[in-house]
């Protein structure tokens, strides 16, 4: 299983990321990656947005299991409850992605 995740926007506008693959990267934490991803049920779920909305954080994820794919964005008024605990666990672990 393969995850990308970006965080993007906001009012002075950010670029946070991280990516993760559970067979190249075995143990505990990829353990809870993979059941937090079962429980989010991402690979299936559709972006969300409010229209309205204005400087707020995008997070998106791209994930890779079991030959499916999928890419899906929410902004921060919008991420669902069970997506959350994920969301939670990949900004702990995000890192900046501007250049220098």
């Amino acid at each position: 299983m393969k995850l990308a995740f970006r965080k993007s926007g906001g009012f002075a506008p950010i670029f946070l990321g991280c990516q993760f693959d559970t067979a190249a990267e075995p143990g505990p934490e990829m353990t809870e990656l993979e059941a937090l991803i079962t429980e989010s049920n991402i690979i299936t779920q559709t972006g969300k947005r409010v229209p309205q909305a204005r400087d707020v954080y995008l997070y998106t994820f791209e994930i890779e299991l079991n030959e499916k794919k999928n890419k899906v964005t929410f902004d921060q008024l919008s991420v669902p409850p069970e997506v959350k605990p994920l969301l939670d666990f990949c900004l702990a672990r995000a890192q900046n992605m501007m250049p220098d």
